[in-house]
């Protein structure tokens, strides 16, 4: 069961203040981790190396998705070491995770590299991690994900995070789909919010924390609301992992001949790769987007400070061909507005701190210039409408106050 923190609403709460304060917030209790000291075995590639299939080091050199190119792996890139090494006339070879890494590819595959190659050495032992002695999103999310699993175990914990879009594209489909990130209401970036959440310099992105989860959310959990404070209870290695199976995605897989692209996934790997995901049994929002308590008398905005006006600076944005948005404006919906296109997809809705949501006479949004958006109202992406910005960016359309035009 999905729930929220539903304060008693009351005059002096319309205005959100600044920042959270610590009193609105229950403490967390802790969640002490008793497994191992130490992660998985990592190495670091001391040159850039061509990495080779199943089911062994004499298997096929990974290629390109047309079938034309070798894909190595460059020189510096972290994998883990998951088998002892094995001789092979041309050196010693050992088995390997490529985590996903955000400025090369491929990665998030498993595949074979070569430890020693004609009797030099081409990685170098690095120290394994040390997991965390409790469970917080700021430890665990530092750690790379076959150590989550190793460091957290299987039990259930809770971990108060801040939320947002996804941030990685498994390399795979995955059957379950939703421990994919192909449908974004089933995948959440979960991160450390910072000790003043809200504050001027609190990360509003994964990116701008620098570590995250990528959250999975099954279909009989709601969907976890965004850019909120949120007590998340999940776990790592979920039973559902157990029927987990990953495959290249058919349009990719198209493109080639067969073998081309990423390796096929062994069962075994699908599986434990899954088990390395934290899946979300259940959430609560302690905190909504402005920074205080949900109250359904004060609904509050997804806010995105860059669109403020400041004098004499422009404000300019570019965006995406989206086709005409929808706005849609719901008060009884933790997350009250967001944006629908044609295709039937959703967009988040995000505003400068101009606007604010009236529930009477409305539901209406009102911007200081006087500009307003009410339910159902459609809105042109590429020329919006006089006294309002907008932002298009695909997942997310921002909305701020043009301050040479009135509405």
């Amino acid at each position: 069961m999905v729930v929220f923190a539903l304060a008693i609403a009351v005059g002096a709460c319309a205005d959100p203040p600044p920042t959270a304060t610590p009193d609105a917030v229950a403490p967390l209790p802790r969640f002490p981790l008793t497994g191992p000291a130490a992660g998985v075995e990592q190495a670091i590639l001391m040159e850039q190396l061509v990495p080779r299939w199943d089911p062994g080091p004499d298997g096929r050199e990974v290629v390109d998705d047309f079938g034309q190119n070798t894909q190595p792996l460059e020189a510096g890139r972290t994998v883990v070491v998951l088998s002892d090494p094995i001789a092979f006339p041309d050196g010693e070879w050992v088995r390997v995770y490529v985590p996903i890494d955000v400025t090369r590819t491929p990665g998030d595959f498993y595949a074979w590299l070569p430890r020693t190659l004609d009797g030099r050495p081409t990685l170098r032992a690095v120290a394994s991690a040390a997991c965390p002695r409790e469970a917080t999103i700021k430890g665990l999310a530092r750690l790379l994900q076959p150590d989550r699993l190793r460091c957290a175990g299987d039990g259930e914990i809770t971990m108060d995070v801040r939320t947002w879009l996804p941030v990685w594209y498994s390399s795979y489909e995955v059957d379950p789909s939703w421990y994919a990130t192909t449908d974004r209401r089933r995948s959440v970036a979960i991160f450390d919010p910072g000790s003043d959440p809200f504050g001027r310099d609190a990360p509003e992105t994964p990116e701008r924390a620098g570590f995250w989860i990528d959250a999975r959310v099954p279909p009989e959990v709601g969907e976890v609301p965004l850019g909120m404070i949120v007590r998340v209870t999940g776990r790592f290695g979920d039973p559902t992992a157990n029927g987990c199976t990953r495959r290249r995605e058919p349009a990719m897989a198209a493109l080639g001949p067969p073998g081309a692209g990423l390796p096929d996934e062994a069962k075994a790997d699908s599986i434990e790769w899954c088990r390395e995901q934290f899946v979300v049994g259940d959430w609560d929002v302690l905190l909504g987007p402005e920074g205080r308590p949900i109250e359904l008398a004060a609904p509050q905005l997804l806010r995105s400070a860059w669109l403020d006006p400041q004098p004499g600076v422009p404000v300019a944005c570019g965006g995406v061909g989206m086709p005409m948005l929808t706005m849609r404006i719901d008060p009884t919906r933790v997350d009250p507005v967001w944006i629908e296109t044609p295709d039937g997809a959703r967009s988040l809705a995000r505003f400068g701190h101009g606007f604010t949501l009236q529930l009477e006479p409305g539901p209406v949004i009102v911007a200081t210039n006087g500009v307003t958006l009410v339910d159902r109202e459609i809105v042109d992406p590429d020329r919006g409408k006089p006294g309002l910005m907008v932002c298009p960016e695909g997942y997310v359309v921002e909305f701020g106050v043009d301050p040479g035009q009135g509405g």
